[in-house]
C-alpha cells in the first residue's frame, strides 16, 4: 500500500488530498483496502454510486452493451441515448436533453444554451448571469467564476465576464442585479459547500418574480442534488418552480460518466448544429446504464423509501447530539445529511480517525461534515456507521 501511496504523490498533479489507503474494490455501501480493512461508506464518491458500489444489475448492462458497442460519436444515433432521453422527459418537465460527461459540463451547456437563447430572441447583449455565493457549479473557469469563492478562484484570474453574484437565500439587494441584460439565474435548491442548506421559499419566489419581469431563464444546478438525493426525482418538485433549464450528472449512471441538460423545446431551439457538443457525452454504455438507473430510482416505492432511511439518519443523529453536546445542527435533504459541530471537533481528525473505525465520511468545512451514502443503504448499516462515527467523535473529545 506504501508504494502505490507512493507512486500516487510522485506522479500525480497535487489536486486532492486523498485518504491514507488504496481502494481495492467496493459492493453495496461496504469498500475494501489493499489490507483488506473494511469501511461503511457513507460518501457513494460523493453522491455519485446512488445505487450502491459494483451494482449487480448494472454492471450486467454495462458487461452486455460492452459486447455490442462503445462508442460511437455523436455524429451517429445509439438507440441507448434516445431511450434515456425519452425517459427523462416523460419524468421531468423537459421536452429536449442533452448528454455531456460531467457536472461542469452541463453548466457549460446550460449557460451556452441560456445565452444563445436570450440573445436570439430578445438582444444580442441580453447575456448577463445572476449566480449565488456558498455554490458550487464545478471547476471549470466558468463554474467557479459562478460560485466566487476566493479559495476556487485564487491565482485563476482573469474570469470570465457578464457574472453578477448574490448571497443566497438573501432577498435584500436581489433586484439591483437583474436588468433588461439578464439572461439567466442560476442557482443549486440544495446547497452543500457549507453543510446541507435549502433554498427559501420566498427567496424562490422572488426569484420567479423577477425573472419573469425581466425575461430571464432560470438554470437549476442538480448535478448533486437530482437522481432522487433528496427524496423525489429532482429537487425541483419540493420547491414550487419548474426550470427553463435543469443541469444533471453525478447519480445519473451510478459513477458511469455521464451528465447532461433537460429543457423545452422553445429554448432548445435557438441552438443548432455546431453551435454545441462533445465527443464522449451520450454514449451508449453510460446510457444504457442510465436508462436503468432512472427506471429504479424514479419510482415512487424506491423514492419514499429514501425518506425513509433519512428518518433514520436523523434520529440517530439527535440521540449522538443530546448525549454528546458538541453539535451545533443536523441538515438533511433525502440521504444527503450535514452535522455542524460547535467546539473541540478537528474535522479533518474525526475523518482520519472514523476511517481508522471503518466509515468513510465527507468534510463539508472546517467545522461540519457531510455524509451522501447509497439510496439502497441498509437501515442497520445506517445504525452501524453512526456507531463509529459517534465514537469517532467520543474519541476526539477524550484527547
Amino acid at each position: 500500500m506504501k508504494k502505490i501511496i507512493n507512486d500516487y504523490a510522485n506522479y500525480t498533479v497535487p489536486f486532492y488530498g486523498p485518504a491514507d489507503f488504496v481502494v481495492k474494490k467496493a459492493k453495496g455501501s461496504y469498500v475494501w483496502d489493499t489490507n483488506n480493512n473494511k469501511y461503511i461508506d457513507f460518501t457513494a464518491g460523493i453522491a455519485v454510486t446512488n445505487l450502491g458500489h459494483s451494482n449487480s444489475e448494472l454492471t450486467k448492462i454495462l458487461n452486455q452493451q460492452s459486447k455490442n458497442v462503445w462508442h460511437l460519436s455523436n455524429l451517429y444515433i445509439n438507440e441507448h441515448a434516445v431511450q434515456l432521453s425519452k425517459k427523462l422527459c416523460q419524468k421531468t418537465f423537459a421536452d429536449k436533453v442533452f448528454f455531456c460527461n460531467s457536472g461542469a459540463e452541463s453548466i457549460e451547456a446550460a449557460v451556452k444554451t441560456a445565452r444563445k437563447y436570450t440573445s436570439k430572441k430578445f438582444k444580442k447583449d441580453k447575456n448577463e448571469i445572476i449566480s449565488f455565493s456558498s455554490s458550487f457549479h464545478g471547476r471549470t473557469m466558468l463554474g467557479i467564476a459562478l460560485a466566487k469563492a476566493k479559495n476556487l478562484i485564487d491565482g485563476f484570474a482573469p474570469l470570465p465576464k457578464g457574472i453578477k453574484n448574490h448571497p443566497y437565500n438573501k432577498i435584500e439587494g436581489l433586484e439591483k442585479l437583474f436588468s433588461d441584460k439578464t439572461s439567466a439565474v442560476i442557482l443549486e435548491l440544495v446547497q452543500w459547500q457549507s453543510g446541507i442548506t435549502k433554498a427559501d421559499q420566498k427567496f424562490i419566489s422572488k426569484i420567479k418574480q423577477l425573472a419573469r419581469k425581466h425575461k430571464a431563464l432560470i438554470i437549476i444546478d442538480e448535478v448533486q442534488s437530482g437522481i432522487g438525493r433528496t427524496g423525489t426525482f429532482f429537487a425541483y418538485e419540493q420547491f414550487n418552480l419548474v426550470p427553463d433549464i435543469l443541469c444533471f450528472a453525478k447519480g445519473i449512471a451510478n459513477g458511469f460518466p455521464l451528465g447532461g441538460i433537460l429543457t423545452s423545446n422553445k429554448i432548445a431551439s435557438a441552438m443548432t448544429v455546431g453551435s454545441h457538443g462533445t465527443t464522449f457525452g451520450g454514449g451508449p454504455i453510460a446510457c444504457a446504464i442510465g436508462s436503468s438507473v432512472v427506471d429504479t430510482i424514479s419510482k415512487k416505492s424506491f423514492l419514499q423509501k429514501v425518506t425513509k432511511k433519512e428518518k433514520i439518519f436523523i434520529n440517530e443523529l439527535d440521540s449522538i447530539s443530546k448525549k454528546l453536546g458538541c453539535i451545533q445542527s443536523i441538515s438533511s435533504a433525502g440521504l444527503w445529511v450535514s452535522v455542524e459541530f460547535n467546539q473541540g471537533i478537528n474535522i479533518d481528525n474525526l475523518i482520519a480517525l472514523a476511517h481508522t473505525k471503518g466509515l468513510m465520511i465527507l468534510k463539508a468545512n472546517i467545522n461540519t461534515v457531510r455524509f451522501s451514502p447509497s439510496l439502497i443503504i441498509e437501515d442497520d448499516l445506517i445504525k452501524k456507521g453512526l456507531g463509529i462515527f459517534e465514537s469517532s467523535i467520543l474519541a476526539l473529545l477524550k484527547k
